[in-house]
């Protein structure tokens, strides 16, 4: 089995970004490390359904609130656990590979800031960032949680290029939010402000209930069928 169907085999979805095609801007952002390795593969591994359906009904119901909570985490780990089968496989090529861990280091990596796992999935052209900020699939949405292998395998032919945002006229994200994080703008970086979003868990959290929310990554029609019939019924997307 080659790598690229070992990866295939473990992932929902992957993809293999070449780091030298934006290595000034990631280096700038990053520092020189972060191109230590010249490619990255994205891993991306499915939340479960079952408790992402659940979201809605969250923010009333304590219990499930902390069952989405903890399924954020899991999610993970088992992500996690993925990268490190992959890493194993590569080394037994006689090639490198190191992962970057959910907070986005490495101790072998001197990095400005943690890098994050949804920008080599975005440059890999696995997806796109969402008005949320969040790495949005074709096939999942952003019910996905991401792992990233730096390596020196030999991976050129597989990379792939960034894509365009697929949200066009789309708002629902924008009009779920509870915190009014999110607006409808189609620079993910201005459309998302963090310190809204990071108010309204902090409120949840000072009325003693898990800091939990997941709304916008649940009403996203990539990956919810039922929110993607309304707007194809709109023709919106």
């Amino acid at each position: 089995m080659s790598l690229i169907d070992y990866i295939e085999e473990l992932s929902d979805v992957y993809g293999i970004a070449d780091f030298s095609l934006n290595q000034d801007e990631l280096i700038e952002t990053y520092g020189e490390d972060i191109c230590k390795y010249p490619y990255a593969i994205a891993i991306g591994h499915r939340m479960l359904e079952d408790i992402i359906e659940k979201i809605p009904l969250t923010y009333n119901d304590d219990e499930l609130a902390q069952e989405y909570l903890d399924e954020y985490y899991h999610s993970h780990q088992r992500v996690s656990k993925i990268a490190k089968k992959i890493i194993k496989y590569i080394e037994n090529e006689n090639y490198q590979a190191i992962e970057l861990d959910v907070s986005g280091t490495n101790p072998s990596l001197n990095l400005k800031m943690p890098f994050s796992n949804k920008a080599s999935a975005h440059l890999a052209g696995i997806g796109w960032l969402g008005k949320n900020n969040l790495l949005t699939t074709e096939k999942y949405g952003p019910r996905i949680t991401w792992a990233t292998i730096l390596t020196n395998a030999p991976l050129a032919e597989y990379t792939g290029r960034p894509m365009e945002s697929l949200c066009g006229d789309c708002d629902m994200c924008v009009k779920a939010c509870p915190g009014k994080a999110i607006t409808d703008l189609p620079d993910p970086a201005k459309s998302y402000d963090p310190n809204k979003c990071g108010e309204f868990l902090m409120s949840r959290k000072e009325e003693g209930r898990p800091i939990a929310c997941g709304m916008c990554l649940y009403i996203c029609p990539y990956g919810n069928e039922k929110t993607r019939k309304i707007l194809n019924s709109k023709k919106v997307i």
